[in-house]
C-alpha cells in the first residue's frame, strides 16, 4: 500500500504547488480500484481529502448537500405545481416546463439517495453549466465493492428518462403534444445513455471534449470495463 501513498502525496503535494498536470489522478484512481477493499479503505480518508483539492481548485461554488438536496426538492415541487397547471388550464407549455425541471433534478435525487444505500457519502452540491451535481466523498465510493460503483453510476441514467416517462404518461389523455414531445425525450435520454455505456465499454474515454468518466452511463461502463479486465 505504500506505492499508492506514495502516488497520492506527490498529487497532493502538485495540487498544493499549483503544479498538477490532469492525468496522475485518473492514473492513481485506477490503480487503486484494482486493490483489495481493506488497502482502498485505509486510504479512503486522504483520498476524499486530495479529490476535493483537485475537484475546487477552479474556485469551483458549492452548498452543503443537505443544502443542494433541498433545493432539488423544491424545484421538483415547482415542477410538480407546473404540471398541475398545464392539466387543469391544456397548457402544453407548462406540462413541457415541468419536464425539463424533473429530467434535471430527478436524475441526481435517484442517484444520490441510491449513492447514500449503498455506502457512499458526499461533500457538496455544485453546478456543472445548469446541471446539478453531488461530488461524491471519494474515498468512500473508491472503497466500496466494485458492483457498487457500478449501480450507483447506472442509478444516473435512470432518473432523467423516468421524468420523461412520468410527465408523458399524465399528459397522455389531456395534452397529446406534450405527451409526444415527453416519449422523444425518453428515448434520446435512454439512448444518449446507451451510447455513453458502450462507449466506454469499447475502451473509449473521450467522445470530443466530453470525458465519459463524467456521464453516469459512461462512468457506468468505465468501471465494467476495468472489473472485466
Amino acid at each position: 500500500m505504500n506505492d499508492l501513498a506514495d502516488q497520492l502525496r506527490a498529487i497532493e503535494a502538485e495540487l498544493d504547488a499549483g503544479r498538477y498536470h490532469p492525468g496522475a489522478w485518473e492514473r492513481f484512481v485506477r490503480l487503486v480500484g484494482r486493490r483489495p477493499r481493506s488497502e482502498r479503505l485505509a486510504l479512503a480518508a486522504d483520498i476524499s481529502r486530495v479529490s476535493c483539492k483537485l475537484h475546487t481548485r477552479n474556485g469551483l461554488r458549492t452548498v452543503s448537500p443537505a443544502t443542494g438536496c433541498a433545493l432539488e426538492l423544491l424545484a421538483t415541487a415547482v415542477g410538480a405545481a407546473g404540471l398541475a397547471v398545464g392539466l387543469a388550464r391544456g397548457w402544453n407549455v407548462a406540462a413541457l416546463a415541468a419536464a425539463a425541471i424533473w429530467v434535471t433534478t430527478f436524475e441526481p435525487l435517484v442517484k444520490l439517495g441510491t449513492g447514500m444505500l449503498l455506502g457512499v457519502r458526499y461533500e457538496y452540491a455544485y453546478l456543472r453549466g445548469v446541471e446539478p451535481r453531488f461530488k461524491m466523498r471519494y474515498g468512500t465510493y473508491l472503497a466500496a465493492p466494485r458492483w457498487r460503483r457500478v449501480l450507483v453510476h447506472l442509478s444516473g441514467t435512470v432518473g432523467s428518462p423516468l421524468a420523461a416517462w412520468l410527465v408523458a404518461t399524465l399528459t397522455r389523455p389531456r395534452l397529446p403534444v406534450a405527451c409526444r414531445i415527453c416519449v422523444a425525450a425518453f428515448w434520446a435520454t435512454v439512448l444518449l445513455n446507451a451510447a455513453f455505456l458502450c462507449a466506454a465499454l469499447i475502451g473509449l474515454r473521450r467522445i470530443g471534449r466530453l470525458r465519459l468518466s463524467t456521464t453516469s452511463g459512461g462512468a457506468a461502463g468505465l468501471e465494467l470495463r476495468d472489473w472485466r479486465t
